[in-house]
């Protein structure tokens, strides 16, 4: 179910789904008539999404990435919408954050599979 965030809860929305989804990977895609439609980062972990806020200018910043070399920072200035799709068993969570020129950026987030470890079966033979 898609459902849109109250403006002043914004803060607290975008802290606790930085903890729960922290290193899930992302894929941030911004879709807008100025520059078409661009992913700006695939396959990066999400480091956090933190909202600031002075005086009557907001910003949203995202970071996704794994080290210095490997990160990205993407702010959106004065945001006008906020909504959340919850993931499903096929699907993950999308964060669909909208400009006030109609730009928007989706968020999504996967969770990262945990590693499988093989058991190999060794037989020994003893030698005489």
């Amino acid at each position: 179910m898609n459902f849109e965030i109250k403006k002043a809860d914004w803060t607290t929305f975008f802290n606790n789904l930085s903890k729960r989804r922290f290193e899930w990977m992302t894929e941030v895609e911004v879709l807008g008539d100025k520059g078409g439609d661009q992913t700006l980062s695939n396959g990066l972990p999400l480091n956090g999404i933190t909202v600031e806020t002075v005086g009557d200018r907001t910003c949203i910043d995202i970071s996704v990435g794994e080290t210095t070399d490997n990160h990205q920072t993407h702010n959106i200035v004065n945001p006008m919408r906020v909504a959340f799709l919850a993931g499903d068993d096929m699907h993950g969570d999308v964060v669909d954050i909208e400009e006030a020129d109609g730009t928007k950026t989706l968020i999504r987030l996967t969770e990262p599979m945990g590693l499988l470890v093989g058991i190999a079966e060794y037989e020994m033979v003893l030698a005489a």
